[in-house]
């Protein structure tokens, strides 16, 4: 999976759940989570106010996982 995909479902997991998606979980788990909380967000035009943290956060796993 590249990072621009991982980094989208992962932003559509903290708009939900509020927090990044576990390192266990697989590539296959993660399009899964993605497809279906994809359809769940569709045409909400409120869930940009849950994403407050997402980039920080965001930023500090990948660099993180970088090193």
């Amino acid at each position: 999976m590249d990072l621009d995909t991982r980094k989208d479902a992962n932003r559509l997991f903290w708009i939900v759940k509020g927090h990044l998606i576990p390192d266990s979980w697989s590539d296959e788990e993660i399009l899964k989570m993605y497809d279906s909380y994809f359809r769940r967000l569709w045409g909400n035009h409120e869930n940009c106010i849950h994403e407050e943290g997402f980039e920080p956060a965001w930023q500090q796993k990948f660099l993180t996982q970088r090193k």
